[in-house]
C-alpha cells in the first residue's frame, strides 16, 4: 500500500518495487491469510477485521481442499487481483482462507472471543507457539540454487557458467 503510494512521487521506482512484490503475492493467497492472525505487527484493527472475515465465510466442515485454484484440486491458488491503497487483509479471505486451518488441525475457537482476549486465551497461545516454529520454503529458489550447483562444475569459465545458465533457463 506504501508503494502504491510512493508511486505518486517516483513512479517508475515504485512501478518497478510493486513488480518485485508481485513475484511473493503468494504470501497473499487466501489460504496463507489466517497466519496473519499470530503476526505481533498486525493492528489490532486488521486482525479484527480479519477474524470477522474468517468467521463469516467459514466452509461447512466436509470442504476439505480449496474450491477457487487453477486447475483441480491442488492446483496454483488464485492470487489476489489488485492490491489497492485501501485493501485490507480481510479483504482477501474466502471460503479458501480455511484450508489451512484444517490442513494444520488448528484450533480456532478463539476467534468467537474479544480480540482483546486472544492473548490469554489457550488455544491462541498453543497456535501462536506453533505458527512462530512454521519454516517458510521458497521452492523456487531452491530450485534455481540447486540449477546453479549442477551446473557449476561442469563450467570451464565464468562466461561458459553464464551461458550455461542461459540455456538451461530457455529450455525449462
Amino acid at each position: 500500500q506504501n508503494l502504491l503510494k510512493y508511486a505518486a512521487v517516483n513512479s517508475e521506482l515504485a512501478g518497478s518495487a510493486v513488480r518485485a512484490l508481485k513475484r511473493l503475492l503468494w504470501y497473499l493467497c487466501p489460504e496463507m491469510i489466517p497466519l496473519a492472525i499470530f503476526s505481533d505487527t498486525v493492528p489490532k484493527s486488521e486482525l479484527q477485521h480479519l477474524a470477522d472475515k474468517l468467521v463469516s465465510v467459514k466452509p461447512p466442515d466436509e470442504l476439505k481442499l480449496p474450491q477457487d485454484r487453477y486447475g483441480t484440486g491442488f492446483g496454483k491458488p488464485k492470487f489476489p487481483d489488485t492490491i489497492t491503497e485501501t485493501t485490507r487483509l480481510g479483504d482477501l479471505v474466502t471460503g479458501d482462507s480455511w484450508f489451512i486451518v484444517q490442513l494444520l488441525e488448528m484450533n480456532m475457537d478463539f476467534l468467537d472471543d474479544d480480540i482483546e482476549n486472544w492473548p490469554g486465551h489457550p488455544s491462541f497461545l498453543i497456535l501462536k507457539e506453533k505458527m512462530t516454529c512454521l519454516n517458510v520454503v521458497n521452492d523456487s529458489a531452491e530450485r534455481n540454487v540447486k540449477l546453479i550447483s549442477d551446473f557449476l562444475e561442469a563450467a570451464r569459465s565464468e562466461e561458459h557458467y553464464h551461458n550455461i545458465l542461459q540455456v538451461v533457463e530457455n529450455c525449462r
